[in-house]
């Protein structure tokens, strides 16, 4: 597969040794002061920043290019960027975060909020930590999470969500459910950033062929 990387900093330079491993060609590399001609580039991989997300678009919707969108920051424009990418006819996949392992945590916490509110004496909330240097505060991972309990409850529980910005934290996130009784907690903790790029180029080899707005989770783990 022929790959295209907008944004070209430490995930975008992590895409490109994942996008390699796996057998990929990585054709064209595009940044603020980095431009160069797509070379037949089949799918473009943003990890930019959520103000450079309308470039990545039209980019690959011009192109005909399948998009994967790991910026985050820019949830509250889904159904104009879910109109742009139906309209422009390529495939287009996004999420809050592409690991794996954070995607079983999306369930587990779907499920754990839908059992937990069976029982009246717990709260719920959520404690994120990141490097000094993301600059989303709460993170999209963090968002995906509380809004899987309040779903899985039936808007019984709302977690709200405390977040630090310190040291070189790759990704840390503990929902817990607190009583009076027992403490419950699930935690994802990031060890690298090859987590997330390995499910990017994951999404980019299954969006191949296809055409539509997918989450990652519907992509790959229904």
């Amino acid at each position: 597969m022929r790959v295209a990387i907008h944004g070209y900093g430490k995930m975008g330079k992590t895409i490109e040794g994942m996008a390699k491993e796996r057998g990929h060609e990585v054709v064209c590399i595009l940044d603020i002061d980095r431009d160069e001609p797509l070379n037949g580039a089949e799918v473009l991989i943003d990890f930019s920043h959520a103000s450079a997300l309308g470039r990545a678009l039209a980019l690959a919707g011009d192109n005909g290019m399948a998009l994967v969108i790991g910026t985050t920051g820019w949830n509250e424009r889904l159904g104009d960027v879910r109109a742009q990418v139906e309209k422009s006819g390529i495939g287009c996949v996004y999420a809050s975060n592409f690991s794996p392992g954070a995607n079983v945590a999306f369930a587990l916490a779907r499920r754990a909020g839908e059992l937990v509110a069976r029982f009246s004496q717990y709260e719920a909330g959520i404690e994120e930590r990141h490097h000094w240097q993301k600059k989303d505060a709460p993170s999209g991972t963090a968002l995906k999470i509380a809004g899987e309990v309040k779903e899985g409850s039936g808007g019984k529980l709302d977690p709200p969500i405390v977040s630090s910005r310190v040291g070189a934290e790759f990704g840390l996130h503990t929902l817990f459910f607190d009583s009076p009784d027992d403490l419950i907690e699930i935690t994802h903790r990031a060890r690298s950033r090859d987590g997330f790029a390995r499910g990017a180029v994951f999404a980019a080899e299954m969006l191949r062929g296809k055409k539509g707005f997918f989450r990652f989770d519907e992509l790959v783990m229904s």
